[in-house]
């Protein structure tokens, strides 16, 4: 799996002891482990550890309430790997370029950092794209290979300081990587750390949004892709994907928690959801999590694109016209995360100039990293961190019909918002 984590180590397998929290980089099905990730508790634990035939273990130094055994010094290649090492090798390669200047060399390192994170996205977006594909006749391999995304997301949101959330929905990234399930994963994940959710709920958590909508796998695409609204028994055959899911992953032996998450992420606080119009009280606060990722993705993301609400639309309606079908503390937590401005937003400056909001800054929501909008050409425009540049403010959050026409094209180009989670800007 790949490591996403800051300040994780590897060890040799006979540094392994209580107290070490560790990940184990296998398939679900490859070890006795309830999760992959975990602090050592017992010897018995290490026992069946060092079985598994593995020769070096990734542990988490911050996590650990002990430190590994001395080496014997067999694997001599036993280095760190923070998340940011070869972040910080291209800007040491940027700031020995006398030939640049310094706003130069500040663009260049940002587009670098969005171009990694791009590529993390697309990795990840790939792996969603098989596990939808491998569902209905290799389940078990579907699930198999949604732990390993889940856990690898995990680790390195749940272990991070700040993160950030990015729109990936610049020229680079076409609406064919658009993964609706990838982005309920990530702005789950996102809401999860800033309720403080363990480690062990938000794998399953992680579990429960990367595999909720598999029951659709059986659903005619004529309804799935149907722009007009669903009639009366079209929506009675659309509502039974959450059941055909189940059943699909109770032949994988899928935990029960797992299920009881997919099962609710069509009901809502107000009893008004489906299948078992449950209340607020009896639906699992993980769950209320999901419903909430999942009603924003669907409104950003519709399947008629001429529907689609901007991000900050979005949260506009889900707070002034849909609260009363959400867990209101949880609602106001996701809209905080997102913040008041969120990824993918068209805004305008005080320079009266155009840009969309790239992510996130956690701790200055109100000065998030931007990228200008050129209406003269189709490049690129200028990247700003808000922070760094104190004359400029956002004074306005736009709809697409308050674009010039050439943006306005521009921005229908791109139908579709996905979003990923790193820290390479922040």
């Amino acid at each position: 799996m790949p490591n996403h984590a800051s300040d994780t180590f590897y060890i040799d397998i006979e540094q392994l002891q209580i107290g070490l929290y560790i990940h184990l980089d296998l398939g679900w099905m490859d070890h006795p482990f309830s999760i992959s990730n975990f602090k050592v508790t017992d010897e018995s634990q290490i026992e069946t550890i060092k079985s598994l035939g593995l020769t070096q273990l990734r542990y988490d130094p911050r996590r650990s309430s002990s430190t590994p055994l001395r080496s014997s010094g067999k694997h001599d290649n036993v280095v760190e790997f923070p998340m940011r090492k070869a972040f910080s090798a291209k800007l040491d390669v940027i700031d020995d370029s006398p030939e640049l200047s310094a706003a130069q060399r500040q663009q260049l390192a940002l587009k670098q950092a969005i171009t990694e994170s791009e590529q993390k996205f697309l990795k990840a977006s790939s792996d969603v794209w098989n596990i939808q594909k491998m569902s209905t006749e290799h389940p078990d391999q579907a699930y198999g290979l949604a732990s390993n995304v889940v856990l690898d997301l995990v680790a390195s949101t749940l272990t991070e300081g700040d993160i950030a959330i990015h729109a990936m929905n610049g020229h680079r990234i076409g609406d064919q990587h658009y993964q609706h399930e990838l982005n309920i994963l990530v702005l789950s994940m996102l809401l999860a750390k800033n309720l403080n959710v363990s480690d062990e709920d938000a794998i399953i958590l992680g579990m429960a949004a990367i595999l909720h909508d598999i029951g659709k796998r059986q659903i005619s695409d004529k309804i799935l892709l149907k722009k007009d609204p669903l009639s009366v028994r079209e929506t009675a055959i659309y509502q039974t994907h959450v059941l055909l899911g189940l059943n699909m992953l109770k032949e994988v032996s899928v935990p029960k928690k797992i299920l009881s998450i997919i099962g609710q992420h069509h009901e809502f606080a107000d009893g008004s959801g489906y299948p078992k119009g449950l209340h607020c009280d009896e639906i699992d606060p993980l769950s209320h999590i999901l419903i909430i990722a999942n009603m924003y993705d669907n409104l950003c993301n519709p399947s008629n694109p001429a529907l689609a609400k901007t991000p900050y639309e979005a949260l506009s309606v889900m707070f002034a016209q849909q609260r009363h079908q959400f867990d209101q503390t949880i609602l106001r937590r996701f809209i905080k995360c997102l913040g008041i401005y969120p990824p993918g937003s068209v805004i305008r400056l005080s320079d009266q100039k155009l840009a969309t909001v790239l992510s996130t800054n956690p701790q200055q929501p109100l000065r998030p990293f931007i990228q200008l909008l050129n209406d003269s050409t189709e490049e690129d425009g200028e990247i700003i961190d808000l922070r760094e540049t104190l004359d400029l403010n956002i004074i306005q959050c736009l709809k697409p019909e308050q674009l010039p026409n050439i943006l306005q094209r521009m921005m229908r180009q791109k139908q579709r918002t996905s979003y990923f989670i790193d820290k390479v800007t922040v």
